[in-house]
């Protein structure tokens, strides 16, 4: 028993082997399949990294100001609240000099200031800005800020004056108390780098996936491969292990590259400065593993559908879209977390990703259930694919 065990151990090695040498040969379409896994993490890192120095730059401003004299006791209020703030007499169009990018912020002060705030009517300033530029948008939050403490206070004096306690205007006074924590916040911002992670697996055996089944099938290598004594689970099981050996390398250079590329980076500007430890990939790659698995064999399904080689690559484009509903799902749609999302394959890794991005560690109850169902229903998928594999109609094409 254990002699024919080992022989058709064998015979799933010589297939594996053989597969691997072929995809090897495609060199292009390997390093087509790897580029996102590579690139994705490094270029979202960037993003995050460039919003934090957007965040530190806005730090040090200079404001354009328009009629300056106007509003003496503003303008000393507001340099003496925020000593990083520099103001310049600004001469010119601000509507041309905003869009074209040439200043970010101008404050208008009018003539008729003075004289409205003298008889305590509201005295309007004017903030010119493009809030479709982030810079823009975080300056003008600033000076909105500033402005209405002073406005907060003059309204407080007037009414000391007229003998009025100030507290009155004031019904309800909101504090915030916010529990979250460093590793949460970082969760919710790294929760893009998600999409990715997940996506590695599907983009990694993709073109393996095509190649040994409708790749082979329209190069007529497949019929001359069922001729050999092999069972048509050792030809299926070698084919199989080909295409998720490519998946998981996949996975493993995304999670190690979202690892190197926050190692990098500050993004203590946005409130946190996650990393990823040694400890952290391990346990992602490892609950990555039972979806590599089943990615590897949803997409050799897809392709033993499909009449051609360009037909097979256009259906795999919208499986791999598949790890990117979850996560906008549950990012956008505003899905909230639930036990039964680890009973479905996909979705309860995604969950088990955002546990371990927000610092609270892998449940192994949770892990177990995710990684049962998934590995049930490849197993299944298998099994279908076997045998598919001894159909005339899968093998010819027709």
């Amino acid at each position: 028993m254990s002699q024919l065990n080992k022989k058709s151990l064998n015979r799933v090695k010589a297939i594996f082997k053989k597969e691997i040498k072929d995809s090897m040969r495609d060199r292009r379409a390997l390093m087509m399949a790897m580029l996102p896994a590579l690139l994705a993490p490094i270029l979202m890192t960037f993003m995050f990294h460039m919003i934090a120095k957007t965040r530190i730059s806005s730090d040090e401003l200079t404001v354009q100001i328009i009629g300056q004299q106007n509003a003496p006791d503003l303008i000393g209020f507001l340099k003496d609240q925020d000593k990083e703030i520099k103001f310049e007499d600004y001469q010119g169009i601000p509507k041309q000099d905003i869009q074209s990018e040439k200043i970010k912020v101008v404050l208008e002060i009018p003539d008729d200031y003075a004289e409205k705030f003298s008889k305590s009517e509201p005295a309007s300033v004017y903030l010119h800005s493009d809030n479709s530029l982030d810079k823009s948008k975080a300056v003008v939050r600033r000076l909105n800020r500033l402005i209405q403490g002073y406005a907060a206070n003059i309204g407080s004096m007037r009414l000391m004056v007229r003998g009025v306690n100030p507290a009155i205007s004031r019904a309800v006074i909101i504090e915030d108390r916010d529990y979250s924590t460093d590793a949460s916040r970082a969760g919710q911002i790294l929760a893009g780098l998600q999409m990715f992670i997940l996506m590695a697996a599907f983009f990694g055996s993709a073109p393996t996936a095509i190649d040994t089944t409708a790749g082979e099938r329209e190069r007529k290598s497949l019929e001359p491969l069922l001729v050999h004594p092999l069972s048509s689970l050792q030809i299926m099981l070698g084919k199989y292990f080909t295409v998720v050996s490519f998946g998981l390398l996949a996975t493993i250079i995304s999670v190690v590259m979202t690892a190197i590329a926050l190692d990098f980076v500050s993004l203590k500007a946005l409130g946190v400065d996650p990393k990823l430890t040694f400890g952290m990939q391990l346990n992602i790659i490892l609950m990555l593993v039972p979806m590599a698995l089943f990615a590897a064999s949803m997409q050799m399904l897809t392709c033993l559908f499909a009449k051609s080689f360009k037909e097979a690559q256009s259906y795999l484009g919208m499986v791999s879209f598949i790890p990117m509903a979850t996560v906008i799902a549950t990012m956008v749609g505003g899905a909230k977390s639930a036990d039964w999302m680890f009973n479905v394959p996909i979705l309860g890794q995604q969950q088990l990703l955002t546990n371990v991005f927000r610092g609270e560690g892998m449940d192994m109850a949770n892990f177990a259930t995710a990684s049962g169902v998934t590995l049930l229903l490849t197993a299944v998928i298998v099994i279908v694919l076997t045998r598919l594999l001894r159909s005339e109609r899968v093998v010819y094409g027709a």
